[in-house]
């Protein structure tokens, strides 16, 4: 267990809010795009070259940072000027305006000028990167079945950062109905004790149909044993000696393998990791307002095919 769950990311910055249960290291690491050449700092400072932005809370040292990334980094409107320029000439652009915005989130959360291009980067890259997760066999999703943004949470019931996750990304998929809904997929760490069994009892529920009665129980059970187990079964009116054999047989065990597969080869790299349509969630935070910011981004894309273009 770790503080790190993506270690390009979360490592890059200073100070992250949010960790996570770690799987076995991936050897690869995508590289950073070289960014554009940097603009002349605007003799005006910080706010010249962010007009419109709030810079409210920063330090001196994290205005110069944002100012640095928006004189450096191309804006993702489709015109050839940096996010600097596009605020100080393009005001009919939106993309600008959300790209600073982020870059002032991510510096207050502790983000050094490197780690700001990494993390936008890698954000931005992860639109056009996109996994094909299976999704039929692992419903009824929480949520709205018919909201057109799928989340995928591949989670493990015995890891505390899902726990701690839980909560409050059911909170935000409630409270947005009809935008978003939610489905739980396995991916049990094998180090934690009882993660496995847990998850199989997950996909035991699904057949039942008392999955999410069965997700909140064996969240809020303290271990994972096999008697543990039953004892949730009974809680949320399910049959535990049925639940007993299936544990037994290995019912259910190529299911939570083969979501693991599918996790691994999409890029996870520890729990609890988000998908949103295929997209791996790539913010070192899951904040509701790190969420809506990249779900608002996710709907652009799907009305448009891509960014709209101002």
């Amino acid at each position: 267990m770790t503080t790190s769950a993506r270690p390009l990311l979360l490592a890059a910055l200073a100070a992250a809010a949010f960790g996570g249960c770690k799987t076995a290291p991936s050897t690869q690491a995508p590289a950073p795009a070289a960014p554009p050449a940097a603009e002349a700092p605007a003799a005006e400072g910080p706010e010249g070259a962010l007009p419109g932005v709030s810079l409210e809370g920063l330090t001196p040292e994290q205005k110069e940072a944002v100012a640095d990334f928006a004189r450096s980094e191309f804006c993702h409107c489709g015109c050839p000027h940096t996010v600097s320029a596009c605020l100080r000439s393009h005001h009919g652009c939106k993309h600008a305006p959300r790209m600073a915005r982020l870059a002032v989130h991510l510096v207050r959360a502790g983000a050094d000028r490197e780690a700001l291009r990494r993390v936008v980067g890698a954000y931005y890259a992860s639109f056009d990167r996109r996994s094909k997760l299976e999704v039929e066999a692992f419903g009824p999703p929480f949520g709205d079945a018919a909201a057109p943004v799928t989340i995928v949470e591949f989670s493990d019931f015995t890891c505390p950062f899902c726990q701690r996750l839980r909560p409050d990304l059911e909170k935000f998929v409630e409270a947005r109905a009809g935008r978003v809904r939610l489905f739980y997929k396995p991916f049990p760490i094998e180090q934690h004790p009882g993660a496995l069994e847990a998850a199989q009892a997950g996909e035991w529920a699904r057949d039942a149909g008392l999955f999410w009665p069965m997700h909140d129980a064996l969240f809020a059970a303290r271990d994972h044993g096999v008697d543990d187990l039953a004892a949730a079964a009974r809680e949320v009116g399910g049959d535990p000696g049925d639940l007993r054999d299936a544990l037994s047989a290995g019912k259910y065990l190529t299911k939570v393998r083969g979501s693991q597969v599918e996790a691994r080869t999409a890029g996870l790299r520890g729990t609890p990791t988000l998908f949103l349509d295929g997209r791996m969630y790539t913010l070192p935070d899951f904040s509701e307002a790190s969420l809506e910011f990249t779900l608002e981004d996710e709907e652009e894309w799907k009305a448009h095919g891509g960014w709209e273009r101002d």
